[in-house]
């Protein structure tokens, strides 16, 4: 990994240490499976990593998910959105309370990781949890959290639940071959979690009391915040000063470190911000910084101004390829304190066209939303280990461009790229193996189009299916004419 990333595990993530810093696998979702989420009863993606060994570093994996509105692809991407947040150890935003199926008393999500090491080691994890809302107290935190991808909201009736967490591991431990087993178990009655034969692995061979209470109390406390409990800083802090620093506790720390800083979520709430033309999330490797782009400049402290202005050059470096004549440039205003009485930066970030200066918000959407994911591209096109996930990837965004981008990205992009969207240029440019479909079956939400000839135009292909179907529905049939009368009897 890059030296400027080594040293953000420093500044970020003490628990990893200068030695583990410097050899961090790769690390690829490699399957997801969701079940009574949203409006998938059932629904399981194979990645293409996780079809087809892709050796370390050297190929772009993509995930395209493609279907009519309602029909399940919202429901990934809000699944990994809660995925990246256990990986780090944050509370999971009460508004995901409500993605847990009506039918169901809770969801369960799987997540399969693969491990790649730089000398040739491969590990897997397995990381699968259960979703269940609960009430929440009137005297609790009434908002969304401290997330920039969220706009302030009224109080919740129901809060997140986070429960029968399990994570398996597999691959070389210890000098010798495993295969797919439970690390940690909190279904099992074992205390503080299963299996016993792992503890001398997590815990160290002085198996006390207290060392069993203290975890006792991990576990209340990441269920009334929302969070994961093999996750959550305190316990990985705490396995860390009591345990062997051992192969499996690096497994931990490698993912919760993926979490921090190599994975990425874009969803429609984020996007929304730029919509409303109230905020512009510019992403860049040392964390994401929030701009605002309405009438008012930006508080920003002055270690943050520096980072985004070394930053904002290599984005326009791409920018002014894809949209000519332009770039981005941030004005500082004044200089200010910051409610800790550190140094700051009152900013705007403005729009450069041709040489002439105008405010961000001046420009279109599809614009403000192409800078925002533009930073995070060309971290997923550059790193193996970064991944990156964005809802309707196209709103906003000429489709030759869009096609463009992605063609790219798939033949010499090196990262992990998932994404829906409903416009279909990208079936004729990227390989049929990188595209999932949404069904009409919420117990088979996912599927891949079957019997498609290498020649095929996959953009034909999907228009034939949703007109005729065949083995795999894909689309809730219209009809035509009880549109016209449904429309004509507004009239009346």
């Amino acid at each position: 990994m890059k030296l400027s990333l080594q040293m953000q595990a420093k500044n970020q993530n003490a628990l990893i240490t200068d030695e583990h810093s410097a050899c961090l696998p790769m690390v690829r979702i490699t399957k997801v499976i969701l079940q009574n989420f949203k409006n998938v009863e059932y629904g399981e993606i194979d990645f293409h990593c996780g079809k087809y060994f892709v050796p370390y570093g050297t190929k772009a994996d993509i995930l395209g998910l493609y279907g009519q509105n309602g029909s399940g692809k919202t429901a990934l991407i809000d699944a990994l959105y809660i995925l990246k947040e256990l990986l780090r150890g944050s509370k999971v935003q009460n508004l995901f309370a409500e993605c847990v199926n009506k039918n169901a008393e809770f969801a369960k999500l799987t997540f399969l990781f693969e491990l790649q090491y730089e000398d040739g080691r491969v590990r897997k994890a397995m990381y699968e949890f259960c979703l269940k809302a609960v009430a929440n107290s009137a005297d609790a935190d009434a908002g969304l959290g401290a997330s920039p991808d969220f706009i302030a909201a009224p109080f919740s009736k129901n809060k997140v639940r986070i429960l029968d967490e399990v994570l398996s591991m597999s691959g070389p431990f210890c000098g010798s071959e495993h295969r797919m087993n439970p690390i940690i178990d909190t279904t099992s009655n074992e205390l503080p979690f299963g299996p016993k034969s792992r503890h001398k692995f997590i815990l160290g061979q002085d198996k006390t009391s207290q060392k069993t209470l203290q975890l006792e109390v991990n576990k209340r406390l990441a269920q009334e915040r929302s969070q994961s409990f093999i996750f959550m800083r305190e316990t990985l802090e705490y396995l860390k000063t009591i345990g062997n620093y051992s192969e499996y506790l690096q497994v931990l720390l490698e993912l919760n470190f993926f979490g921090l800083n190599y994975f990425f979520v874009v969803n429609t709430r984020s996007s929304g911000l730029i919509r409303l033309n109230l905020a512009l999330l510019l992403h860049t490797p040392m964390g994401s910084f929030p701009i605002q782009t309405d009438d008012r400049p930006t508080d920003m402290p002055q270690g943050t101004y520096e980072i985004v202005s070394r930053y904002i050059p290599r984005i326009n470096t791409v920018i002014e390829q894809l949209i000519p004549g332009l770039s981005i440039k941030l004005n500082p205003l004044a200089r200010t304190v910051m409610k800790d009485g550190s140094p700051g930066q009152l900013v705007e970030l403005i729009a450069v066209r041709n040489g002439i200066e105008l405010p961000l918000r001046d420009e279109s959407d599809g614009i403000r939303r192409l800078i925002s994911m533009l930073s995070l591209l060309t971290a997923a096109y550059n790193d193996p280990s970064f991944t990156l996930a964005i809802d309707e990837f196209d709103a906003g965004i000429f489709e030759y461009i869009w096609g463009e981008m992605l063609e790219i990205f798939a033949k010499h992009g090196v990262g992990q790229l998932i994404f829906t969207a409903h416009n279909l240029r990208p079936l004729e440019v990227i390989s049929k193996k990188f595209l999932y479909f949404t069904s009409t079956d919420p117990k088979d939400r996912y599927v891949q189009l079957k019997s498609i000839a290498r020649t095929n135009n996959m953009r034909n292909v999907y228009f034939r299916q949703i007109e005729h179907g065949n083995e795999e529905k894909v689309y809730n049939e219209t009809k035509r004419d009880a549109i016209i009368k449904a429309l004509r009897s507004v009239k009346e």
